[in-house]
């Protein structure tokens, strides 16, 4: 007699399991907004250029923000998106980049390698990205790459990178630079925001 409810409870659990497997991933990809300065004696960008990335995970909760360092901000950031690559035109920083965080950055000799300060996101009510704050950094004064925006009246795209690395020539560092506000080029030099896109079922 309790064949069929055991078959049931059986089956049911089958199709739990292959429905949690068969989850999609979903693929949000950033696109920055042009640089408006740019510094070096021998830049490796332009005003043309502009911060790119993106990260593949499970599809974000709507108006949730989202920490992936939380609450373990320890190496090897184990909340992190699996996939990431972010990318200023000139330096390319993926998962195989990271490493521990140093408390003094500037012992870190390997220009490639670079820790992760921040990562978060918020979403609206659609399940779409619409403030963010992403911060990797190698050596905190002269190699980074940020991208942050409020939702609001807050946004940069900056990076920087050390003086003969990846194509920059410089006495100390080269730098880029976009500020931007929801509204646009209220200030000058101003930008409208970056924007994301998402792609599911990778």
């Amino acid at each position: 007699m309790t064949r069929i409810p055991i078959a049931i409870a059986l089956s049911a659990l089958c199709c739990s399991a292959i429905a949690w497997a068969e989850t999609p991933l979903v693929q949000y990809s950033y696109t920055g907004p042009t640089f408006t300065l740019v510094e070096g004696d021998v830049p490796p960008w332009t005003t043309e250029s502009r911060l790119t990335g993106h990260f593949i995970t499970e599809e974000l909760p709507p108006s949730t923000t989202i920490d992936f360092l939380d609450p373990d901000f320890v190496f090897p950031f184990p909340n992190l998106p699996k996939t990431f690559s972010f990318s200023d035109g000139a330096r390319t920083i993926t998962q195989d980049n990271m490493e521990s965080p140093m408390v003094d950055t500037r012992l870190r000799n390997r220009p490639f390698q670079h820790e992760c300060r921040t990562f978060w996101v918020r979403t609206n009510d659609a399940g779409d990205i619409v403030a963010w704050d992403i911060l990797f950094v190698s050596h905190v004064l002269e190699n980074t790459y940020l991208t942050i925006f409020d939702g609001a009246d807050h946004g940069q795209d900056q990076t920087e990178v050390q003086t003969t690395d990846f194509g920059c020539t410089d006495e100390v560092e080269c730098r880029a630079n976009v500020n931007y506000t929801s509204s646009g080029p209220k200030y000058r030099d101003t930008s409208y925001p970056g924007v994301w896109e998402k792609e599911v079922g990778i």
